[in-house]
């Protein structure tokens, strides 16, 4: 299978004291995640990765005593290392039937909230015409992207970076984008977009998790369990 041209990859390595009964046929010697630049979910600054997203998985790597490995890429680059085998694992992911063919998910490390973002009062998202009439689109590769597609709506930009989807907004080339609130709040900062020329519509809320390729849970079965009862513990903790 061809690979996506990549401008960089991010890999992190990180090192825990394994347990007396983590051994090589119940765990990796090294767990290999990939994920991509998503702030402020998780990023990359002076070569530190950052970000809630990373927080919380240290905190499930350190109560598994899991050593462990992330590379930071292109998303639908890190949706392809897991179908090939080449990484064990992707996150933050939302979950759809797509990725559930070549892997399976674990239980909600975080949530997050999907909405339609449109210029302000220029766009009624909830207009029986606006999936017929009106361009949108979402960060390519993502759960929310093929969700359009599937859904009927008309998309055709596939930008990689939350800041195009504003850019495409604000240019006219698409008439609402949807996306993650946490994620365009953190754009528009960045653009410096005043928020009242922005309206945001609430879709839905969709948690966000780890998907483990099916190669590796046939692997290693107990693993995605362990995983999820650490998940809980640094929750509770």
């Amino acid at each position: 299978m061809m690979m996506p041209k990549i401008a960089k990859t991010v890999v992190i390595l990180a090192s825990v004291i394994a347990s007396s009964f983590a051994n090589a046929e119940a765990r990796p010697e090294r767990l290999l995640l990939a994920t991509q630049e998503w702030r402020p979910y998780q990023y990359q600054e002076r070569g530190e990765m950052k970000g809630p997203g990373i927080t919380h998985l240290k905190c499930v790597m350190k109560v598994l005593k899991q050593p462990y490995q992330i590379t930071m890429t292109d998303w639908d680059r890190a949706q392809i290392l897991i179908e090939v085998g080449e990484q064990h694992g992707f996150f933050l992911a939302s979950k759809n039937g797509i990725r559930d063919k070549y892997a399976d998910y674990s239980s909600p490390v975080m949530q997050q909230t999907w909405s339609w973002f449109s210029l302000s009062d220029s766009i009624d998202t909830k207009d029986p015409m606006f999936k017929k009439e009106v361009m949108v689109t979402a960060l390519f590769g993502s759960n929310k992207w093929f969700w359009l597609q599937a859904q009927g709506y008309r998309v055709e930009k596939k930008p990689r970076r939350p800041t195009a989807l504003l850019e495409l907004l604000l240019s006219g080339e698409v008439g609402a984008v949807l996306a993650n609130d946490f994620v365009m709040e953190e754009a528009i900062k960045k653009l410096g977009v005043s928020h009242r020329a922005i309206t945001t519509t609430k879709v839905n809320d969709k948690p966000l998790g780890v998907y483990f390729s099916k190669k590796f849970t046939k692997q290693y079965p107990r693993f995605i369990k362990e995983f999820n009862q650490a998940v809980k513990q640094c929750k509770e903790g």
